[in-house]
């Protein structure tokens, strides 16, 4: 197996090389910016072949077939997370196809598809735990050789000009308070009927702008370091994403999972901030929420874990990022052999956190009150290296561009006791830091 390992000088203004890099076709970048949380970051351009799924054309299972086979099982005997596969989203309309519930596509975002993934031979990774960048090529395709080069004469290029961007409209969102108490009481009225114990509920937001996406992404990056950060180039537009959650780990054939269920605000004064902190632990509400996922994701584990391997060993523990407090919780598992990682994905998808439980019948009560379909938001961004190892996000706080518009939602689960003014402020809060971003730096 010839493939190629070249060392990079490690530097923590690492985001300076990668943008040299960011105008290459394909361009995706996976980033830990809060590297206490997370340890790589794996950078990626020009693949040699793309599967996707559009709306109504084509076969869901043909596509995760055709996936799986395109990610053929290679050991290099690296201590690398990513050594050459598949990078890309699943957006949440893809989850709602495969549960055959039907929704209506939002305006510019009908043209993204359900499903994009590029296959790469090379990656750029670098480890901030190790302090160390390393390329690796597995060099399988021909044209391999002379990609590194072009990469490598760039990476080592001086700085270009300042990219520079601007909000042209500010971020409004498309539903009225009116038109989300409407859809909050019809979804509290179904869950006292029993119908669902907790129902995750979005509104969208959407600003216009013009210049550089990626200017755009290192102004919040600045404000908002969290562990499953992701920019993308696709011909459908960009995507950046700010995720403070991950959602499947398959490393060395065990499974994670970490959902986030219970938010909270920050403030600047310290003892308010940790008054703050502790009234989301003691919260029977919040706790109740996370409690119903971690239920959820140990059920959705259980299909593919082996026998009496699930396990729950953090529940209900505070996160703290730049605007806001989160609960989450860690469940883990022992993947059943014959259980590859795109099967384990797929076996897991959407997310409990972003639907409600239980799963299915929560993504339905979204679908009758969610005017404008998600798109990528709420489904998951990540990788899938040949030798087995899988990463991958929740796709919240992440935003979608399209044309000069960029489309962002934020919401939260809604369950018997929930205040529908709390639940409207709390979107508010979700989104603060990317806003700040925008806004303010």
């Amino acid at each position: 197996m010839h493939f190629t390992l070249i060392e990079l000088p490690y530097t923590d203004e690492i985001a300076k090389n990668y943008q040299k890099l960011q105008d290459l076709p394909g361009f995706v970048l996976l980033e830990s910016i809060d590297k206490t949380r997370g340890r790589y970051d794996i950078l990626s351009a020009m693949p040699y072949h793309k599967i996707k799924l559009v709306r109504e054309q084509g076969d869901i299972e043909k596509t995760f077939t055709d996936l799986q086979k395109a990610i053929t099982h290679v050991d290099y005997g690296l201590d690398l997370p990513f050594q050459g596969g598949a990078i890309g989203f699943f957006s949440y309309d893809l989850a709602c196809e495969l549960a055959n519930i039907e929704i209506s596509p939002q305006n510019d975002l009908a043209s993204v598809p359900l499903l994009l993934c590029g296959l790469y031979d090379w990656a750029i990774i670098t480890d901030h735990q190790l302090r160390k960048i390393t390329l690796f090529a597995g060099n399988t395709q021909a044209d391999t050789p002379a990609i590194i080069d072009k990469v490598l004469t760039k990476w080592h290029s001086p700085m270009g000009d300042n990219l520079d961007c601007k909000i042209t409209s500010p971020f409004s969102p498309l539903i009225s308070k009116i038109e989300y108490e409407q859809a909050f009481h019809a979804i509290h009225q179904d869950l006292q009927r029993g119908r669902c114990y907790q129902v995750n509920y979005t509104q969208p937001f959407v600003a216009g702008y013009e210049g550089s996406l990626w200017a755009i992404y290192q102004r919040i990056r600045e404000v908002n370091p969290v562990p499953y950060a992701a920019f993308m180039h696709t011909e459908y537009g960009g995507i950046i994403s700010f995720s403070p959650e991950r959602f499947v780990k398959l490393e060395n054939r065990f499974l994670l999972t970490s959902p986030i269920k219970g938010s909270e605000k920050r403030v600047h004064d310290p003892e308010l901030d940790n008054l703050l902190c502790q009234k989301l632990l003691s919260s029977e509400k919040n706790r109740a929420e996370n409690v119903m996922i971690v239920d959820l994701l140990r059920n959705d584990f259980g299909q593919i874990a082996k026998t009496g391997s699930v396990i729950v060993d953090g529940l209900c523990q505070v996160e703290s990022y730049s605007e806001v407090h989160h609960l989450v919780s860690h469940i883990r598992a022992q993947c059943r052999d014959e259980i590859s990682a795109i099967q384990a994905f797929k076996a897991c998808f959407p997310g409990g956190s972003i639907t409600g439980a239980p799963k299915l019948e929560s993504m339905k009560v979204i679908a009758e009150h969610e005017k404008y379909a998600r798109g990528i938001y709420c489904g998951s961004i990540g990788y899938f290296s040949k030798h087995g190892q899988s990463d991958s996000n929740i796709a919240i706080r992440t935003i979608t561009a399209t044309k000069n518009f960029l489309h962002l939602y934020a919401g939260g689960g809604i369950v018997i006791d929930s205040d529908c003014e709390e639940e409207y402020q709390e979107c508010f809060i979700k989104i603060a830091a990317i806003l700040k971003g925008l806004y303010e730096s």
